[in-house]
């Protein structure tokens, strides 16, 4: 019993002694050995409020206040701080004198990171300072420092945490300037030591947008240098999860990105798409020299290898294939079959319509985009295009050439205004060459121009019928036409050029069977008409009508009429009216050729008084109309 008694009072003593050991022991007697040691390993200097040993949950010590001032080229303020920083040490090596760490904690971590004007990140500048031999030693530079991977590879712990962090990112390089911040960090990095590879789980919020993102993975093994053997993690950002691995060997950083389906719904930026867009099966392989070049463009940053992708929009695929070399980049896009009904920007088209056999071949090399190739199949026709724009404006330049073949132009036409009582059928073929600023409507409108060819055959203008129309307006009665409001022709043909927003027709050419015509003008974007056409009748329809109207018979010539009608209003409503002073210019073209050969006669002796008064009144008859 007593020694029961003895036992029990020598572990109240020694627990006594281990509780009180925080309170006898002082650490902060060791500040100035391990001071130095840690602002050299860090490069960067170092503020502790205060330090004590810890008995639970594990022997260790306990910093408060810890802070890590930044780089004196970047700011005076603290780069890190945090209210409390826990070393826990295994007990069975203490007791063979050896420290080994089996934990760190930092809590409540502030971490602010700044890319200055000139494009380099305070952080560049973390990590001992390599060495540089003596007879090529230069003045410090960002370059020289040491890397925090590095850094990390120096550490010996079973589990480095973090609870509660916050990163701030701050960039002076944009105007204005710019600020992203990470709160709600947690960080869990296990089995840091050389030799062996590290995992790690991290979870936080990115704001402004009050993203969720979390990273889980691992990396090594870790060596004493700036080299990963292989590292693979999982990204999730919101809804989004990539798939990552690779290595960084050699100065050299080796990725493989992938992900089996990513929503733009899901994309933490507003897009200008009028539906989400699903990216499927995305596969990217890249390779850049590392540290990464500072303030390089994103395709000067690295070279992907390959890269492929399927974007779905509705029941629509489109497949994607490309790299980026050199800081050039080349894109292919394909699909079988695409409605636009599918498509996630407005296309214009009051009903859907379907594009096949679609292929798009793109080039892209500093603010130079080439559009090389555009084919695809539409309106049971081919339509091709080439083009190119200079990015970096609000309204960027472009140029463009548009081929079309055996277009049906009236499946065309009917897409973009079903409900429009001017209808035109046949097929179309054209040639456009464009060029322009910006890609806004009210920017089209000022800035787009360039000429072009159109030719339509065998087709209708649904709508109107323009020789019911000129002979309604002579005013002619008993002429029977066909009733039915459209015109039939052959041919369409005409050159154009686009300027300020109209179309510019000149030598128009139209092929009917009742008449020919030609003639300009111009078509408004805004489907304004003002157009001056000659319509030469043939001979059967004019000496129709000129049976019943002198004033036709007076206008006609080489036994067909040609009359002058002038077309305005809109392509919805057109309005037709005759250019009386061109059909006047015919009557006196005629009267006078009658007076020519009249006078004639008289000085011939072909010709008697008496005949001359006979005719004189046949010719105000017939012009008088009476």
């Amino acid at each position: 019993m007593k020694i029961l008694s003895v036992i029990v009072i020598v572990l109240t003593l020694l627990i006594v002694a281990l509780l009180s050991l925080p309170f006898l022991v002082d650490l902060a007697a060791y500040q100035d050995q391990y001071k130095p040691l840690i602002e050299e390993a860090l490069n960067r200097k170092i503020h502790v409020q205060g330090i004590r040993l810890t008995i639970w949950p594990r022997i260790g010590a306990r910093i408060t206040g810890f802070t890590v001032m930044d780089d004196p080229s970047f700011t005076a303020n603290p780069f890190a701080s945090l209210s409390s920083l826990d070393v826990g040490v295994k007990l069975w090596p203490l007791l063979t004198r050896k420290i080994e760490v089996e934990e760190i904690t930092l809590r409540d971590p502030v971490i602010t990171v700044i890319k200055n004007k000139a494009g380099v990140m305070n952080v560049s500048t973390i990590g001992p300072k390599a060495p540089v031999p003596a007879d090529r030693r230069q003045p410090e530079s960002p370059q020289q420092q040491g890397d925090p991977l590095e850094a990390l590879a120096l550490l010996a712990v079973d589990r480095l945490s973090i609870d509660g962090g916050t990163v701030v990112y701050r960039d002076l390089s944009t105007a204005p300037e710019t600020e992203y911040r990470i709160q709600d960090l947690v960080l869990a990095l296990k089995s840091v030591h050389l030799g062996e590879t590290p995992t790690i789980h991290l979870s936080a919020t990115t704001l402004p947008h009050n993203l969720p993102v979390t990273l889980d993975g691992s990396f090594g093994p870790l060596v004493q240098a700036l080299e990963i053997k292989q590292y693979q993690f999982t990204l999730a950002v919101g809804r989004m999860v990539l798939a990552l691995h690779g290595a960084l060997l050699g100065g050299q950083l080796d990725a493989v990105v992938t992900a089996p389906s990513i929503s733009t719904a899901d994309v933490p930026v507003a897009l200008p798409l009028t539906r989400p867009v699903a990216i499927k099966d995305l596969r990217l392989v890249a390779k850049a020299p590392y540290p990464l070049k500072s303030g390089a463009s994103p395709l000067a940053l690295a070279d992907v290898t390959d890269l492929a992708l399927a974007v779905v929009m509705g029941k629509s695929s489109l497949a994607v294939r490309g790299n980026a070399i050199g800081g050039h980049a080349r894109v292919m896009v394909s699909s079988p079959s695409v409605d636009t009904a599918d498509l996630p920007v407005e296309s214009g088209l009051k009903k859907p319509v379907e594009l096949r056999n679609v292929e798009l071949n793109a080039d892209l090399k500093g603010q130079e985009v080439r559009l090389s190739n555009l084919s695809l199949e539409v309106f049971n026709g081919q339509v091709k295009a080439q083009g190119g724009t200079s990015l970096g404006t609000s309204t960027p330049p472009f140029n463009g050439k548009l081929t079309l073949q055996g277009v049906q132009i009236g499946q065309a036409l009917a897409a973009v205004d079903p409900q429009s009582p001017l209808q035109v059928s046949g097929t179309a073929a054209a040639d456009v060459a464009v060029a322009g600023r910006g890609f806004s409507w009210d920017d089209l409108m000022r800035a787009l121009e360039g000429p072009g060819h159109v030719e339509i055959k065998d087709g209708k203008i649904e709508g109107v019928n323009l020789m019911a129309e000129a002979v309604a307006l002579l005013k002619v009665a008993g002429i029977s036409l066909e009733q039915a409001k459209a015109t039939a022709f052959s041919t369409i043909e005409s050159d154009f050029t686009i300027k300020h927003g109209s179309v510019n027709a000149q030598k128009i050419l139209m092929d009917s069977h009742d008449f020919q015509a030609t003639g300009h003008g111009t078509v408004g974007f805004d489907q304004t008409l003002n157009l001056a056409m000659n319509l030469n009748l043939s001979q059967s329809l004019t000496q129709k009508i000129a049976g019943s109207s002198a004033l036709v018979k007076a206008a006609s010539q080489g036994g067909r009429l040609r009359l002058p009608l002038l077309i305005s209003g809109t392509l919805q409503k057109p309005s037709f009216a005759l250019d009386a002073r061109g059909l006047t210019g015919k009557v006196q073209e005629q009267v006078q050729e009658k007076v020519k050969e009249t006078v004639e006669g008289l000085m011939q002796g072909t010709t008697k008084p008496a005949d001359l008064k006979k005719e004189g009144k046949e010719l105000l008859k017939g012009l008088l109309g009476r």
